[in-house]
């Protein structure tokens, strides 16, 4: 009673560490593969919208040069066809007629403020929109009026006076005045710009002036000039002025995200365009002074600006603020051929891109914690399954060893090994019962200490031998120290042992550096003599890898010769009470040992017997080698050697040479075989020559041996 005792407990710590055990050891495993999926997952999803938030910049930086351009080619084009046309005819420059034009194309572009022609006698002639705010030369515009014309007309007075003309519409004045005329729109940039151009020899080339404070209009523009040429002679100039702010509600309009800014500046990072229009200009007096882009302050916009002029690259990542914003910028010229080289910056928080995968993650987050919970709750649940009834089914085979007659009830459980185990022991627990109505107690006690019994016998079996050993062995361990050697032999016999394993043989035993093995047994197997054969090619071929170490570490290489016979032989547990041994042994088993040795006489390396070759010939690439009388055997038999495995893979597939020896050697063996020394001799001593092959060589003496 007291063992009994003693017993329990450590049984219900056992079992009570069991049921955690389980538990622990799933959450173990699943703690680490929950965090890394969420981390792998946050960290995948957080590239992908990344590179998307840095493709859609690019992108939008690209469409906004696009967009800028077909912004301003109708104006540019508009300017064009004016200059052409006044071309086509030079008085239209002092004519009423090109005011109707100019009106015309106000109205179909919402964008131009003002167009204006100018000759280079210092004549003036613009109309532009009105605006109640906005006085002109003075006066308020009249009510009503939606245009005013002011023409200097220098043609025949260079001190002409300068009269505005207000419009309702072409043809309907309202009002009319004269003012004394200080303009000369030849001393004005675009003019200037214009007639540099044209002196070198741009003939046809619009100029996009920077943007400036008009005194007429009262607001920052960017003009588009086009030279009036007849000959190649100036005669004036189109222009059209476009409000600053156009280009910055062009801008606004077309953010990619919420924080996002695009500014337009020129070479020398001055702002051309800002979406905020006051902040890319200083208004000095009656002119605008632009703002360089790092003047502008503590804003992301110039930081990308620094960072650009330090690396030039065109895809900027940093951060900005006390927080370390992170920020994407793209910076993208204007096409080379274009009027005029500006560049456009966009900038955006990449935050603005990332509210989405935010929320994503936030679920994936809640998800894999109820995932968790869940998992854990299972796990503790289906360990408790599993513990209860192999708590029970544990004490019952305690039960079983100490003979107890307790009768406890049947475990009965919905896992299938649960169920199979306590059926087991239920039979088990019934099969002793009767063993020991025959049997004393304490001799069943003493077998079921020990395991089940082992008794001598064996069967006869048809199987395949296999043996191996080292060539020139005794004089290689006489040259090695004894460590050094059992290193290298142990090599070549794991390397053996593994191809055995692979094949499904059975190692009998080690004999110095020979191996025996055998197939067939324990296990049924109706291809032993093909699984053979298998293992000793795979052995041949790694071999060669092994010698290539040893030659590298100047080490002579070892040549491995085998042997392999099929046969009906006795198997099984053979030996006395006191000691036992599983092998094999008949007639069969010493000629797998002869074949072993009759390589050194004929130079081959593997070589199997006739009864093998009937049992597996057709999967193999073998070559006759000759017949030979064994010890103990009536008769000859004809024994190969096996140069490979023809349904192998390419480490047991033979070489197109060792396909050449298989062809060949048969000509010259059957021919030997009938008695056609000579021919034989002939193919034989080729081989020697083509080849050097050790087989042929000793076949080329037997034969010279038999014409003589």
């Amino acid at each position: 009673m007291s063992k009994d005792k003693k017993f329990l407990p450590n049984f219900i710590k056992q079992n009570i560490n069991l049921r955690i055990s389980i538990s622990v050891i799933f959450l173990m495993l699943i703690i680490p593969a929950f965090i890394t999926f969420i981390f792998y997952s946050y960290r995948t999803n957080y590239l992908i919208y990344k590179q998307n938030a840095i493709n859609l910049v690019v992108r939008a930086n690209e469409e906004s040069i696009h967009s800028l351009i077909e912004f301003l080619d109708p104006i540019v084009d508009a300017v064009r066809v004016t200059s052409k046309m006044v071309a086509s005819n030079p008085e239209l420059i002092n004519q009423e007629k090109i005011t109707e034009h100019s009106i015309v194309n106000l109205e179909n572009n919402l964008n131009v403020v003002s167009y204006f022609l100018s000759s280079k006698d210092g004549s003036f002639r613009q109309v532009q929109r009105t605006n109640q705010a906005i006085p002109i030369a003075g006066r308020v515009p009249p009510e009503g009026s939606q245009y005013v014309s002011w023409v200097i007309d220098r043609s025949k007075n260079q001190n002409g006076e300068s009269t505005y003309t207000f419009f309702k519409s072409w043809g309907d004045v309202i009002a009319k005045f004269t003012s004394p005329n200080k303009y000369d729109p030849r001393e004005r940039p675009f003019y200037k710009g214009i007639t540099k151009n044209f002196s070198e020899g741009k003939f046809d080339i619009p100029l996009i002036e920077d943007p400036y404070f008009t005194n007429s209009t009262k607001q920052a523009v960017i003009s588009i000039s086009h030279p009036i040429t007849v000959s190649n002679q100036l005669l004036g100039s189109v222009t059209a002025q476009v409000k600053v702010a156009s280009f910055a509600d062009f801008l606004l309009k077309n953010k990619i995200s919420k924080n996002s800014q695009t500014i337009i500046f020129n070479e020398q990072g001055d702002v051309i365009v800002h979406p905020e229009v006051n902040l890319g200009f200083i208004k000095e007096k009656d002119t605008l002074v632009p703002r360089k882009i790092v003047d502008l302050d503590s804003s992301p916009a110039s930081v990308a600006k620094k960072i650009y002029d330090q690396i030039g690259s065109k895809q900027i990542e940093f951060t900005f603020g006390e927080n370390k914003v992170p920020y994407l910028a793209n910076f993208n010229s204007f096409p080379a051929n274009y009027i005029k080289p500006w560049i456009v910056m966009t900038v955006v928080p990449l935050d603005d891109f990332m509210a989405e995968l935010n929320i994503i993650n936030q679920r994936l987050i809640i998800f894999g914690i109820f995932a968790f919970i869940l998992i854990a709750f299972l796990t503790f649940y289906f360990s408790k399954l599993i513990s209860k009834p192999l708590e029970s089914l544990t004490t019952e085979i305690q039960n079983i060893f100490t003979f107890k007659s307790d009768d406890y009830p049947q475990v009965t459980s919905s896992i299938y090994e649960i169920s199979t185990l306590s059926n087991a022991i239920k039979r088990l627990k019934s099969t002793i019962a009767a063993f020991t109505s025959y049997v004393p107690k304490d001799l069943v006690n003493d077998l079921l200490s020990s395991g089940k019994a082992i008794e001598l016998g064996g069967e006869s079996r048809y199987l395949t031998v296999l043996f191996s050993d080292l060539k020139d062995f005794s004089t290689l361990s006489e040259i090695t120290p004894s460590r050094e050697l059992l290193l290298r032999v142990s090599s070549y016999l794991e390397l053996m042992t593994y191809a055995i394993k692979e094949e499904g043989g059975t190692i009998d035993k080690f004999i110095g550096d020979s191996v025996m093995a055998f197939w067939g047994a324990p296990l049924l197997d109706q291809n032993h003599a093909y699984h053979a054969c298998v293992a000793a090619f795979k052995t041949k071929r790694r071999m060669v890898f092994l010698n290539e170490k040893l030659v590298a570490e100047e080490k002579p290489p070892l040549v491995v010769r085998i042997g392999i016979h099929s046969d009906a032989v006795l198997v099984g547990n053979i030996g006395s009470a006191e000691r036992l041994s599983y092998t094999v042994m008949g007639d069969g088993v010493n000629i797998a040992a002869r074949l072993e040795g009759i390589n050194k006489e004929f130079n081959t390396d593997i070589c199997i017997s006739h009864s093998l070759f009937k049992e597996a010939g057709e999967r193999l690439w073998v070559r006759p080698i000759d017949q030979i009388t064994v010890k103990g055997r009536k008769g000859e038999l004809i024994i190969y050697e096996l140069m490979g495995i023809q349904d192998g893979d390419a480490e047991t597939a033979p070489t197109e040479i060792e396909k050449e020896l298989c062809i060949f050697t048969k000509k010259a063996f059957d021919l030997y075989m009938n008695g056609s020394y000579v021919e034989a001799l002939v193919i034989y001593e080729d081989l020697v020559l083509r080849f050097d092959d050790g087989l042929a060589a000793v076949m080329v003496a037997k034969c010279r041996n038999k014409i003589n």
